[in-house]
């Protein structure tokens, strides 16, 4: 998964809704930081469970690859409009 794509991505769709980082790490459960560090492409680490809010506050959804312990697989987003240009 591309982490510094999906940073831009939900930061620009923040700011289209005109939230803060703070507005949006309190309805989420994350502190501004991380929020900061997620739309930096720099906090690669963030459980399935925020990914899906923060994608849901913002109108997405997230699908999942059935979990395989022996595949190195990642989730993947999904949507048929995603767009991940800037």
């Amino acid at each position: 998964m591309d982490y510094e794509r999906l940073g831009k991505f939900l930061k620009k769709k923040r700011k289209e809704k005109g939230w803060t980082q703070d507005e949006i790490a309190k309805r989420v459960g994350l502190s501004r930081q991380t929020i900061s560090k997620i739309e930096n492409g720099i906090m690669a680490r963030v459980s399935l469970i925020h990914m899906e809010a923060l994608l849901r506050l913002i109108g997405y959804d997230m699908c999942i690859i059935p979990h395989n312990p022996f595949s190195k697989e990642e989730p993947f987003m999904c949507k048929e409009d995603l767009e991940w240009e800037e």
